[in-house]
């Protein structure tokens, strides 16, 4: 390591490669929205879409760069939240896991598939031929990462990647969303403030359940909503 990746400050020396990036930040600070008895329980992993991230940051291009290198240090799987071939969310390598294995403890094929498989090929689609002739999976194992929720199945020749209970959370988001976006279009110009759309939705279960500022951020960086800052506080206006 040379003296160009250390910086000095006082007596002590921080690793400058092993601060997180502005994405890498941003999708930890997501982490921490997600209300935690979620957390405790591992009903759902903490999930990230990359809309929120566009929300945060506000420069889509430096979240593409650095989405890549986080990818290329196996620190974040993406994910395909539903049938696309883009990816719309991602999870912490080391989330991932740990959700994963608590689930999971001994499962044979679930740990090659953690720590072989994963790191190896980076990717939220994987072909069922590189799967059998680069890892060696036997289609028992293959029907084994289907059941445990690992793998979604594409078509006859490929899969997503997935997580367990991965219906339910995507069935609870769609909703969610749903509910804040449809409170908004039923207003009067189809706006509202914020702290009234959060007062309003404080105590609607599905909402609670990932939280507000959860939603909220998502709903924002997909460009659904427009906001403007006002006397009264930030107004959220339907696209």
């Amino acid at each position: 390591m040379s003296s160009s990746d250390i910086v000095s400050l006082d007596d002590n020396s921080i690793v400058i490669n092993d601060l997180p990036n502005d994405t890498e930040a941003a999708i930890r600070y997501i982490k921490t929205l997600l209300p935690a008895n979620l957390k405790d329980t591992f009903k759902y992993p903490p999930i990230v879409f990359i809309h929120q991230l566009y929300d945060i940051v506000h420069n889509k291009t430096l979240i593409n760069k650095e989405l890549d290198i986080l990818k290329k240090q196996c620190k974040i799987q993406l994910l395909t939240i539903g049938t696309s071939d883009s990816s719309s969310a991602l999870i912490l390598y080391e989330d991932y896991v740990k959700y994963t294995i608590k689930i999971y403890p001994d499962n044979c094929c679930v740990k090659k598939f953690l720590n072989i498989i994963l790191p190896s090929i980076k990717s939220f689609l994987v072909e069922k031929s590189t799967l059998q002739q680069k890892f060696k999976l036997q289609q028992y194992e293959l029907t084994e990462l289907i059941n445990c929720g690992l793998l979604l199945i594409r078509n006859q020749e490929s899969y997503w990647v997935s997580f367990p209970s991965s219906g339910n959370f995507i069935k609870r988001f769609i909703e969610g969303r749903k509910y804040i976006i449809q409170i908004i279009k039923r207003r009067k110009f189809q706006e509202i403030l914020e702290n009234d759309l959060e007062v309003r939705c404080a105590k609607v279960s599905k909402i609670k359940e990932l939280g507000f500022k959860y939603f909220l951020h998502e709903i924002k960086g997909s460009e659904d909503i427009i906001t403007m800052n006002t006397t009264s506080g930030c107004l959220l206006r339907i696209s």
